[in-house]
């Protein structure tokens, strides 16, 4: 029996429900959208922006047209024009993204460069995005042969700051109004106004369905796994169908901007907290450590260096409260024979726990570094 909890019943997979959340909104009939098409690649950060920007077009009289859901043949169709194969798969499908909605006849593709994230945590240096999510548009413009040689494609991706709503109006109205004369500045503002207010909405779904999954879990007496990774993890074709297999095992999947917000971390880290999508992965294993229900598995895409550092300060978190740490690394290939030995184990290994009634000791996370000062000198 590879199960937890056997009478819990079918407990929550977060990984489906946020997926069918985000990818929901309705688009424009073409009758009914006088300002044409708007091709929207479902790539890197638009698993985490992408209320905003539907909600933008939609408001503005476009027809959002999102790329069809990754497959193999999608990565497949953008092979060819992927000039680093060192990069994490997340990037390199996007190639696939961008050429299948060229081969639907889109001209109009909009794929904006987002440097900062919104700031979640006060006590975090700084907010980046990753580098991959920061400029792979460019990479985009300058590999896919089609956006150079075809006059008629319309690519758009301008750097733009979604942290800042007023900002970013000014800047779509600067990056838009020339392009499209019809459009009014006052258009654009109420545009983003309202797209600002649903990708709040969004994020508050995501939230709050956590805190209900959280309820089942513990009325059930079940066990929850919070997969933890960055937002574009739930695209199907990159996690290989692992929230399905954990769900399988008799646990329940949650997100990490699920419970995140639950979580406060100890400070100091031993690294410099500059990202969003990280700092979201610091305080989800500090909650976690401190729900005797609940297990972290966190997925990391090979090629990614920054999840070098993320994956250490996160088991240091996590073994600060004696909870053990699991590390799922993919990318294309999808066996998951490994994956599910990985699994299986950690199953076994809280059965174990809770079978001993194993306590752990808990200390604190925080990371005091020693600083070298011009007396130790003397004696060093």
């Amino acid at each position: 029996n590879n199960s937890l909890d056997d009478d819990a019943g079918p407990l929550p997979n977060l990984f489906d429900w946020k997926y069918k959340r985000l990818f929901s909104y309705v688009p424009r009939k073409p009758e009914d959208a006088p300002m044409g098409d708007v091709g929207i690649p479902r790539v890197l950060n638009m698993y985490e922006n992408y209320p905003l920007w539907f909600t933008i077009f939609n408001e503005l009289g476009f027809r959002v047209i999102l790329s069809q859901r990754s497959s193999r043949t999608v990565y497949e169709k953008g092979l060819e024009t992927i000039p680093s194969e060192s990069v994490c798969y997340p990037g390199k499908i996007s190639h696939g993204h961008v050429v299948s909605l060229i081969q639907r006849g889109v001209k109009f593709i909009f794929y904006p460069c987002a440097p900062y994230e919104k700031k979640e945590d006060t006590g975090a240096g700084d907010h980046y995005n990753c580098p991959i999510v920061t400029s792979y548009p460019e990479v985009l413009k300058n590999n896919v042969d089609e956006l150079r040689q075809d006059p008629s494609i319309l690519y758009m991706n301008p750097f733009l700051p979604i942290d800042d709503k007023d900002r970013l109006a000014e800047r779509m109205c600067e990056e838009l109004m020339p392009k499209f004369p019809q459009l009014k500045k006052a258009q654009i503002v109420e545009a983003v106004e309202k797209a600002w207010a649903e990708q709040e909405k969004f994020k508050e779904d995501v939230q709050k369905a956590g805190e209900d999954a959280l309820e089942e879990i513990i009325t059930k007496g079940g066990t929850g796994v919070v997969l933890a990774g960055r937002p574009y993890h739930l695209d199907p074709e990159i996690n290989h169908g692992i929230p399905e297999m954990i769900n399988g095992l008799g646990l329940a999947v949650l997100s990490e901007d699920s419970v995140a917000h639950l979580g406060k971390i100890e400070r100091p880290l031993r690294i410099i907290d500059q990202w969003v999508y990280h700092n979201r992965l610091y305080r989800a294993a500090q909650f976690v450590s401190e729900m005797p229900n609940l297990e972290l598995v966190q997925l990391t895409s090979f090629g990614c260096g920054l999840d070098a550092v993320t994956a250490d300060q996160v088991d240091e978190i996590l073994r600060a409260k004696s909870r053990m740490y699991t590390l799922i690394k993919i990318d294309e290939g999808s066996n998951l024979g490994a994956v599910r030995i990985r699994i299986r184990s950690l199953i076994a290994a809280v059965k174990e726990r809770r079978r001993n009634k194993t306590r752990g000791t808990v200390q604190s996370s925080a990371y005091h570094r020693v600083v070298f000062t011009e007396d130790m000198k003397k004696d060093y």
